[in-house]
């Protein structure tokens, strides 16, 4: 499905809002796509986009605008640190202390300031890639309740002890660099590591098949920095609660979870890490998990030469998912 089903021709129409971060100093950038009649007329849910790691939520818009011709509002920051968020000097900058609370934190304000526009009773769901995954993951485990479903994109699973180490060998180059320390060792276990596992020319080939949409990263001055000391401590921190299985089991037991990946996204170990982390919800208590692989895919499956069927797979299941009916605590 890459248009409307009907054929109609909506109108769409993309706003910008600005709001202050939970760290006290940044003030966010978040962009909100509007169906045609929107806020007056109810759309028919809304979707919240969480971006990845050194990205921006503009690379979202075709997504958005596929949902939002079908009558949903969509919504989505740029986190701190990232996009018109920040000053390109501040780029991967993030507090080590509360990084972690502060990226989730931030998509608890924006979906309370989108629920004001349209109101609480319209079904909210979350679309959360790469890093975004496990800031969905950690915020449906304290922020759950009234989500109406959660679609993953791009996760992993990490052993837990394995992230907590990399969290305090970052904190210790915080503490004796500076969380703004751009530190090549843990850069090299982090994003690095994915490059290895998918070697190329640009060392980015592992984030998609299409040479045309690794070009495009590449060239875009918003994408690609390298994350600060301070980041990876907010980036370890998320991991080690969101691959928890006492972190997993706040999750409401009702939320309905779907899980997209390409067959060869080295994030979740090439399929084996998403099915695991689905394993985890299963374990945790989720009663309604689907998990997709898609082959022939990398990591960014909405970006792929073939990325309208996963959006068009991603807005049928929340279709399916609008009625509330048998959905519980």
């Amino acid at each position: 499905m890459t248009a409307p089903e009907n054929g109609r021709k909506e109108l769409v129409s993309r706003e910008e809002l600005r709001f202050p971060s939970a760290d006290g100093r940044s003030t966010l950038r978040a962009l909100v796509w509007w169906p045609e009649g929107a806020p007056e007329r109810r759309p028919r849910g809304v979707v919240q986009v969480v971006h990845g790691m050194a990205e921006h939520v503009e690379r979202y818009d075709a997504f958005a605008r596929l949902l939002a011709a079908e009558g949903f509002v969509v919504c989505g920051d740029d986190h701190i640190g990232h996009g018109a968020s920040a000053e390109p000097s501040r780029y991967g900058r993030l507090p080590a202390r509360d990084g972690a609370e502060v990226l989730v934190e931030d998509e608890h304000q924006l979906r309370v300031l989108v629920a004001q526009r349209v109101g609480g009773d319209v079904p909210h769901f979350l679309f959360g890639h790469s890093l975004g995954s496990y800031i969905a993951r950690v915020y449906l485990a304290e922020h759950g309740e009234g989500i109406r479903g959660a679609v993953l994109s791009g996760t992993g699973t990490l052993p837990v002890a394995v992230s907590w180490a990399g969290h305090a060998l970052a904190r210790l180059t915080c503490t004796l660099r500076g969380e703004d320390h751009l530190s090549k060792p843990l850069d090299a276990m982090g994003v690095g590591g994915y490059a290895r596992a998918v070697p190329g020319p640009t060392g980015c080939e592992w984030l998609s098949h299409d040479e045309k949409n690794v070009a495009s990263y590449l060239a875009d001055p918003r994408c690609g920095f390298m994350f600060s000391a301070g980041g990876y401590a907010a980036v370890t921190k998320l991991t080690a609660r969101a691959c928890s299985l006492s972190w997993a089991r706040r999750v409401p037991h009702g939320m309905p979870l779907l899980f997209v990946s390409g067959a060869e996204d080295p994030v979740g170990d090439m399929g084996r890490g998403v099915r695991a982390a689905a394993d985890l919800a299963r374990r945790a208590g989720q009663r309604e998990v689907d998990v997709r692989i898609y082959e022939g895919m990398r990591h960014e499956i909405l970006n792929e030469k073939d990325g309208a069927r996963v959006m068009g797979d991603v807005l049928s299941w929340i279709c399916a998912h609008l009625d509330e009916r048998g959905i519980q605590p």
